[in-house]
């Protein structure tokens, strides 16, 4: 439990990474050039595939958000086996 309070802040989803034209219309993307590399956050609401644009600024540290989510749910889930076992112990 001690390690889940020191977890940090997290976010549950899956960073995707891709390319996109931008709006600007002088772009050497908009005419066939290469295009510019942005990050989304992607998760399920209601069934549907959601995506969440992350600003270039922002992208360290909700990369970390996520990492930090992997790693609450591995404790949830270790706390989880550990509370199971406390239950069969109590049924002998």
């Amino acid at each position: 439990m001690r390690q889940l309070s020191k977890v940090g802040p997290w976010v549950e989803g899956t960073l995707v990474c891709t390319v996109r034209t931008c709006g600007k219309n002088n772009c050497a993307c908009r005419r066939g050039g290469p295009k510019h590399p942005v990050m989304y956050l992607t998760g399920k609401q209601k069934g549907k595939t959601v995506s969440v644009y992350i600003p270039r600024k922002l992208e360290k540290e909700v990369s970390t958000w996520v990492e930090n989510y992997r790693r609450a749910k591995q404790l949830i889930r270790s706390i989880s086996n550990v509370q199971k076992e406390i239950i069969r112990l109590r049924e002998q």
